[in-house]
């Protein structure tokens, strides 16, 4: 039963395919007379002619469109040849442009490596003859030092900050000026001069401006006398010092609160050679543990450049005024030379030799060392103890001024230690 079902099957698959072939054949018989027809109608022949010759015109159009192209395209390659040469004659141009300005860069370079070549070499020749130069003025300078004559050259010449602008009455008045250089107004400072100014020498704590609990006043925390036993402890221990030097006509200490007045001491020789003398001793010294610098200042007159109000405690600018506020010298020291008069050795105050002794521990020539320890200390300050109740006998017994004579005797004897 199964078998018979299958080959009904495929009996039926094969009749389809039979009925489908002979569909095709009779539809394909139909096409090929339906084409012969078609291909001996003269319409068909007509159409058959017009699409030969359509062919052909599209053959020619296709062969001149070809042609065009060519021809387009030879004329852009014969543009772009026209332009490749062209840019290559610029690239060659620019070649030999770019050579010319590396050999003319190259030639000032030469040139400006020749110049700054010749420039060291002059400078170095200046710095040559300017060294020898010096070593000359210095030479000059110790043999005046030493034999005395003519001041030297050299020496004899001012230099100026603004020279354009007028002179600064403080400056030229005290040495001193609040703008320092960088004031709008010239500042005129002698190559040499017989007053030595010592900027900052002298300090003490009331001269400083520092903040506690009653403001800025930092006097407040100290008496004056305590201040000026201390200025008179520096005024012994330096005097001695300075007079080795030569001949003092006037020293002062200002005790202003201006950090350009603050501590300044000022020294006025008897000529130039001490002066210079003092210079070369004093400048670049260590004393107190920091590093002096003096300058050479003029004043012309103490008694314009000293505060007059000051002395009476009646000046209106008080601690920052611009004029000196000076230390009152021990036992009326030079008091003659504030008010620009003659000084006669009268008026001056003998230092002896016994008060000098042993008080020049804070002179040095080198960087101090820490603070020595609390028995060296307290050994110093028996001994200073000691020696100022030596000297209150002793002035007890003594007048205050000393005589012609022991002031000229003092002052050869420190000159011919020198």
């Amino acid at each position: 039963m199964g078998k018979h079902k299958e080959w009904r099957k495929l009996a039926k698959k094969a009749r389809r395919k039979r009925i489908r072939q002979t569909i095709a054949r009779k539809l394909h018989d139909e096409n090929e007379k339906d084409r012969l027809a078609r291909e001996q109608s003269p319409r068909y022949i007509a159409w058959l002619e017009e699409q030969a010759q359509a062919e052909e015109f599209a053959a020619q159009e296709e062969a001149r469109l070809a042609t065009e192209r060519e021809a387009h395209w030879l004329k852009v390659e014969e543009e772009a040849r026209v332009q490749w040469l062209v840019l290559q004659e610029k690239l060659v141009l620019a070649r030999e442009e770019r050579a010319k300005q590396v050999a003319r860069i190259k030639a000032e370079w030469e040139r400006e490596q020749r110049k700054l070549k010749e420039l060291k070499e002059k400078k170095e020749r200046e710095a040559e003859e300017k060294l020898k130069q010096q070593q000359r003025l210095q030479e000059q300078i110790d043999y005046f030092v030493e034999h005395g004559g003519e001041v030297p050259e050299g020496l004899n010449t001012n230099f100026e900050t603004n020279p354009a602008k007028p002179v600064c009455p403080f400056f030229n008045k005290t040495g001193a000026c609040r703008f320092k250089d960088g004031c709008s107004r010239n500042h005129v400072r002698p190559g040499i001069s017989r007053v030595l100014l010592i900027p900052n020498f002298y300090s003490h704590y009331s001269l400083q401006e520092t903040e506690n609990e009653h403001g800025t006043d930092s006097g407040l925390e100290f008496e004056s006398q305590d201040t000026y036993e201390h200025f008179k402890e520096f005024f012994n221990d330096v005097i001695p010092e300075m007079e080795t030097c030569g001949y003092i006509k006037q020293f002062k200490v200002c005790c202003n609160h201006g950090i350009h007045l603050r501590g300044n001491v000022y020294i006025e020789y008897s000529n130039l050679r001490e002066a210079i003398r003092g210079y070369k001793k004093f400048h670049c010294r260590w004393y107190g543990g920091k590093q002096l610098h003096v300058e050479f200042c003029n004043i012309h007159s103490w008694k314009s450049a000293i505060c007059g109000l000051f002395a009476r405690q009646r000046c209106p600018k008080g601690t920052l005024c611009n004029f000196l506020h000076v230390f009152p010298n021990p036992k009326n020291f030079l008091t003659a030379a504030d008010k620009d008069l003659h000084r006669t050795p009268t008026d001056e105050m003998e230092i002896d030799e016994r008060e000098i002794d042993g008080r020049n521990w804070r002179w040095s020539e080198s960087p101090e060392r820490l603070p020595v320890v609390q028995s060296d200390r307290k050994s110093k300050h028996s001994r200073s103890r000691s020696r100022e109740h030596h000297m209150t006998k002793r002035h007890a017994r003594k007048p205050h001024r000393s005589s012609n004579r022991d002031h000229e005797r003092r002052y050869k004897s420190s000159t011919s230690v020198k």
